[in-house]
């Protein structure tokens, strides 16, 4: 899941429908319902909008990962059994080590969003519109070159402390 973006029968997965999967385990929901559970976990991050996520889930949907359910007037989205063990599988394959670095991300998360707004708005890079991805792209292609130099700066210091 992480370098790469997912397959499911040839298809790719984006982060965005993998999230909405994640939801659609816990409960069947209406779309709306998955937009309005979206922004509430991504508050102050990231505003999903009807016309990315309905469109999502009818990818997920003719994917065969999604089953939809007409209640009441509503289509109701759950996942389907065999999405439901192919998005099993699929996060079974996290390495311990990318489960210490979310669980740490998390953490800083709740403390970052009880910050000032800082005036950045999130795009996922399979959302927005193109100039809005490559923008973000961008910035965090930058963000990244920086991590590597200070893991770098990091297996350094160690090399040297494990010679001496």
């Amino acid at each position: 899941m992480f370098g790469r973006l997912p397959l499911y029968k040839g298809n790719r997965i984006s982060p965005s429908q993998m999230v909405m999967m994640v939801l659609l385990m816990h409960k069947p929901m209406y779309g709306y319902e998955v937009v309005k559970d979206l922004r509430e976990k991504y508050e102050g991050i990231w505003v999903p909008q009807t016309g990315s996520v309905y469109p999502a889930l009818r990818k997920l949907q003719d994917h065969g990962i999604l089953s939809v359910e007409n209640l009441d007037g509503k289509d109701y989205y759950h996942l389907s059994e065999e999405g439901l063990r192919w998005l099993k599988e699929e996060l079974a394959r996290l390495p311990t080590g990318a489960l210490y670095m979310m669980r740490t991300l998390e953490l800083m998360g709740d403390v970052l969003s009880n910050m000032p707004h800082r005036g950045e708005e999130f795009v996922p890079p399979d959302m927005g519109t193109p100039e809005d991805q490559l923008r973000h792209l961008r910035d965090l292609k930058e963000k990244m070159i920086n991590n590597l130099r200070m893991i770098d700066a990091s297996i350094a210091e160690l090399e040297k402390e494990l010679k001496e």
